[in-house]
């Protein structure tokens, strides 16, 4: 049986339906029976569960053209997140 330390790390990393089989069988073993990890971990599952349903329903249902950022303002959101990001290693 996977530990918490394993279990958490795994979801952490990966999102768990992309796991093998196998592990993905593990994993919810573990999060069903463990009173330590398993309410945060089964949230966490929830959490990813939602995510990827929202991206399934945005591929099957993009958004119309006026409703879309221009690819300049895409860029410039790139450019300061980067900024951002340098500014903060610096630190």
């Amino acid at each position: 049986m996977l530990r918490c330390k394993q279990v958490s790390k795994a979801l952490a990393d990966k999102k768990y339906w992309e796991l093998p089989l196998h592990q993905r069988i593990g994993l919810r073993l573990h999060v069903g029976l463990c009173v330590i990890c398993g309410p945060f971990n089964r949230f966490v599952m929830l959490m990813q569960d939602a995510v990827r349903h929202y991206l399934q329903h945005e591929q099957s249902n993009p958004p119309p053209e006026n409703m879309r950022l221009p690819p300049e303002s895409k860029e410039r959101m790139k450019a300061n997140l980067h900024k951002v990001e340098r500014e903060e290693e610096a630190q």
